[in-house]
């Protein structure tokens, strides 16, 4: 069994032990998962955040219908329809705007031509909608897959500085042998092999320090390996 060569030594990516991958893929596929879903409703279904300003500071005006139609959306089984209008805001600027609906009231009211109560925003006219319906088709619904983003960012931010640690200890660490203590197996497998957990201590000038890897090839109890510490700390290590 070959020393590892003097630090600064080159990392390599078997270095990680599996709980740093699993962190690292776990929160890197929920994150991206989360996030492509929240931007792809956001996009099809518009932003919740434009309610939550219409209900702080929208105000109130008269608009025209300029338009109706049919979208491929429904809600409950009924046709989402979109409806265009024309208003004039308190500058006296002309405007235009449109919101989706599947009232009934409202389509009626567009198809006859009649006036529209609609709410817009002072300082961003372009924002606008029906009064009481929803600029946001999917509403604070987008909040869940959003919240698949945080989880799994939050997930793979720990595994990132667990990485950054090991590869830190990898590349300066001092190396010793350390004996096996423990062998078990863990609930993860690689090209169908069980991982084994593999326990072991080493010792030294500060006292007995311990720690874990894992293997798929582990050294018996009693057996020996390898390890590389932080001299300061040697709680912190890493298989060699």
């Amino acid at each position: 069994m070959d020393a590892p060569p003097p630090p600064p030594r080159r990392f390599r990516l078997g270095a990680l032990d599996s709980s740093t991958v699993f962190l690292l893929m776990f929160g890197g596929i929920w994150a991206f998962v989360g996030l492509t879903i929240s931007i792809a409703f956001t996009a099809a279904g518009g932003p919740f955040w434009a309610d939550l300003v219409l209900d702080r500071r929208g105000v109130g005006a008269l608009a025209s219908p300029a338009g109706l139609r049919p979208t491929s959306g429904h809600v409950n089984r009924r046709t989402v329809f979109r409806i265009d209008y024309t208003f004039v805001d308190a500058a006296g600027a002309p405007r235009s705007g449109s919101c989706g609906t599947t009232d009934l009231g409202w389509i009626a009211r567009a198809e006859q031509r009649q006036p529209l109560e609609i709410e817009y925003d002072p300082a961003r006219p372009a924002l606008s909608r029906l009064r009481g319906q929803k600029v946001s088709f999917f509403g604070l619904f987008i909040l869940f897959p959003f919240a698949f983003f945080v989880v799994g960012g939050a997930v793979l931010a720990a595994g990132a500085r667990r990485a950054r640690r090991l590869r830190a200890i990898y590349v300066s660490g001092q190396a010793v042998l350390a004996t096996v203590t423990a062998v078990g197996a863990t609930s993860m497998r690689v090209n169908n092999r069980r991982v084994i957990r593999v326990d072991y201590a080493f010792d030294t000038p500060i006292g007995r320090a311990a720690g874990n890897t894992t293997s798929r090839n582990p050294p018996p109890v009693g057996g020996q390996l390898w390890i590389l510490h932080d001299p300061q700390d040697p709680k912190h290590n890493v298989a060699a």
